[in-house]
């Protein structure tokens, strides 16, 4: 591979990571313990990036040095899989967090930014402003990947303020894409009652608590029913397309436009993500969600009897709980 491509892609990779010039040298003046003046040299490739300092920057930031070096091919794509700790964030962790939320804002500036959300959880963008919902995917997620023996039950999970910040932030700057669409699994709501019926069976939610599920899943309910009539955010105008799929997910998929960005989510252990900048890789996805909109029922703005027999089968089935 020639030396100037290489150097491109490791300078690209960095960027990515940092869309604000200032930021990102600020960040490498830290990072490899040089000056400012000797960071714009490597940035402007007067002076090359010696092997230590790839190597530093790519631990630090979370580059795949097989991709800078071109292995990936047309059968082979790269994704990475953010390891965030929901429940004991450490700095990493909300470094993480915060860059995508940062990615989300700039939809405020691009009135051609798409979300395709095609999920058989309850969308995140939605229900993140729930407490006790919100909760429960933490103790969840806690359940099925936290450390052996040392189970929580429901009501001792707690979230830091500044995780809660980024929810909300989250819920916000989403409500600032441009399109966005929404394709839910048939059985979504009955996957999260049978969880939460599983939880109750061996003792670790108790009935309280799930009175406070049960009434915050009834206003999200009815939150989704609003926006599907309107088929737009009020706070913001932006259109939102719902449709319930015919097939059943096995996960769920994101992907993502907003400006420069061409995201691709695969949803793993219930609240991480293996994620891709890769363009292609999000053209095949993209393109795969939309053939799957094709075989949907759309229930935003048209579809009103089936929007009604929607919401009223999840109603009664959240009342059962």
């Amino acid at each position: 591979m020639k030396k100037e491509l290489l150097y491109d892609n490791l300078l690209n990779a960095i960027k990515e990571e940092f869309p604000q010039k200032t930021n990102l040298v600020n960040a490498l003046v830290d990072l490899l313990c040089i000056e400012k003046e000797a960071v714009y040299r490597r940035l402007r490739g007067e002076v090359a990036f010696t092997f230590a300092e790839i190597v530093t920057i790519a631990n630090a930031f979370g580059i795949s040095l097989d991709n800078l070096v071109g292995t990936v091919t047309a059968k082979s794509r790269p994704f990475q899989l953010k390891l965030v700790d929901f429940v004991n964030p450490m700095e990493t962790d909300y470094d993480m967090l915060d860059q995508y939320i940062d990615i989300l804002g700039l939809a405020r500036e691009d009135d051609r930014s798409e979300l395709i959300d095609c999920t058989n959880i309850l969308p995140q963008q939605l229900y993140m402003k729930y407490k006790y919902i919100s909760r429960f995917y933490l103790f969840k997620w806690l359940y099925q990947c936290g450390t052996p023996g040392k189970t929580k039950r429901f009501e001792e999970i707690e979230v830091t303020d500044r995780f809660l910040g980024i929810q909300l932030a989250g819920v916000e700057e989403a409500r600032h894409i441009h399109n966005s669409y929404y394709i839910l699994d048939p059985l979504i709501f009955h996957y999260l009652v049978n969880d939460i019926h599983y939880f109750m069976s061996i003792h670790l939610i108790g009935k309280e608590d799930v009175k406070h599920l049960k009434d915050e899943l009834m206003d999200l309910l009815d939150e989704m029913e609003k926006l599907a009539t309107r088929g737009y955010f009020e706070e913001t105008g932006n259109k939102v397309f719902i449709y319930i799929s015919s097939v059943n997910f096995d996960t769920s998929y994101w992907c993502v436009q907003i400006k420069n960005y061409h995201i691709s989510l695969i949803k793993t252990f219930i609240l991480s993500s293996v994620a891709s900048l890769d363009e292609g890789t999000y053209e095949k996805l993209r393109k795969w969600l939309r053939a799957l909109i094709r075989s949907s029922i759309m229930i935003s703005v048209s579809g009103e009897r089936q929007r009604i027999a929607f919401f009223k089968a999840q109603r009664e089935l959240i009342q059962n709980l």
